[in-house]
C-alpha cells in the first residue's frame, strides 16, 4: 500500500507540474493560420466521432453487466456485496468516460460556433 501511495503522490505532482507548465504556455499564445485551425478542427471532429462510438459501446456493455450483477445479487444473496461493489465500479468508470465524451463534445461545439 505504501508503494501505491508513492505512485499516486508522484502522479499528483506530475499533474500539478503539467498544469503549471500549461498555464505558462497559455500565457504565451501564438496566432495560428486559418489552414492550421481548420486542420485542428478536423482532427477534433474525428476524435469526437471515435470517442462517441467507443462511449456508446462501453455504455451498452455496462448496461448488460450491471443487469447481470443485479440479477446475481438477487438470486445469490451471498454474492450481493460483491455484485454491488462491481456494479459501482462499472458505473464509476462509465461516468468518467461519459464526462470525457461530454467535454470533447463541448469543445467541438465551441469550435463550430467560432
Amino acid at each position: 500500500m505504501d508503494s501505491f501511495f508513492l505512485i499516486c503522490r508522484g502522479i499528483s505532482v506530475g499533474i500539478i507540474a503539467g498544469f503549471l507548465a500549461g498555464g505558462v504556455k497559455i500565457a504565451r499564445k501564438k496566432k495560428y493560420t486559418e489552414a492550421r485551425s481548420r486542420s485542428a478542427r478536423k482532427i477534433l471532429n474525428k476524435l469526437a466521432f471515435i470517442l462517441k462510438y467507443v462511449t456508446f459501446l462501453l455504455l451498452s456493455l455496462g448496461l448488460v453487466w450491471c443487469t447481470y450483477f443485479l440479477v446475481l445479487g438477487v438470486l445469490v444473496p451471498d454474492q450481493a456485496d460483491y455484485a454491488n461493489s462491481i456494479s459501482e465500479l462499472i458505473i464509476g468508470v462509465l461516468t468518467v468516460i461519459s464526462i470525457i465524451f461530454a467535454f470533447v463534445e463541448f469543445l467541438r461545439q465551441t469550435e463550430d460556433k467560432r
